[in-house]
């Protein structure tokens, strides 16, 4: 069965996977921390004020869930902390974790905003590297992520996590197929052919300028010999 999160569920869900990368000295989290993060302007939409009972109830509701752990205060300790269990329960590595963080603390976002906005978290060293997490997310059984149909106007695709509820995806997708008619449903759903050609078609242009290089450095090379440049052999 497909995992689903509530807004609130989302929002502190997705706040522990993001403090557990950015801010690792501080993590696990306390419910004051987890509070604190849920409710900051920055890096999140939208913005939310939630006070401890509703995000200590989120917590528990996950927990009961197996998403999230409760460390009780022990040795040294003064408070009860947090953390998310993500490796157990879905297995994914550092940059699938922070796409999805953003994916859950923002919405729907362009490659390059994952890109910009997760660098916090991590570093991708390219937007390619970003579409790869993308398509692994999207992937795996059952997928977490998906490429949304682009609105009027809009030049670039856009990515959303699949943990919404029924009935709270993204208004673009529903607008979108709600506009079409029957016949036009194949169109309304994400072209991943495009992406895989896109990636063949950059492949065969480095395949053609690597051989251009190629003998570009044999030329040189017979330059260097002292062998006369081509067209002037027979003068």
């Amino acid at each position: 069965m497909h995992e689903t999160l509530s807004e609130i569920e989302r929002r502190v869900f997705g706040v522990l996977l993001e403090k557990s990368l950015a801010q690792p000295g501080a993590y696990p989290l306390t419910l004051n921390a987890v509070v604190l993060a849920c409710n900051q302007k920055s890096n999140r939409a939208p913005v939310m004020h939630l006070d401890e009972d509703r995000v200590w109830e989120t917590l528990d509701a996950l927990r009961q869930r197996g998403l999230v752990s409760r460390i009780l205060a022990g040795d040294g300790g003064r408070v009860d902390r947090f953390r998310h269990e993500i490796h157990e329960r879905f297995g994914w590595s550092k940059p699938q974790r922070a796409v999805m963080a953003e994916l859950l603390l923002r919405g729907p976002q362009t490659v390059g905003e994952l890109r910009s906005r997760c660098a916090r978290m991590f570093p991708f060293e390219n937007a390619a590297s970003v579409v790869a997490v993308l398509e692994s997310l999207s992937e795996s059984t059952p997928p977490v992520v998906a490429m949304l149909p682009r609105a009027a106007g809009q030049a670039v695709d856009r990515y959303t996590h699949l943990f919404y509820p029924e009935g709270e995806q993204p208004v673009v997708a529903e607008a979108e197929a709600g506009s079409a008619g029957p016949d036009a449903e194949q169109d309304t759903r994400p072209d991943a052919g495009d992406l895989h050609q896109l990636r063949a078609e950059v492949s065969r242009l480095r395949e053609t300028v690597g051989e251009m290089q190629q003998r570009l450095n044999a030329i040189e090379h017979r330059w260097s010999q002292g062998a006369a440049p081509p067209g002037q052999e027979a003068e």
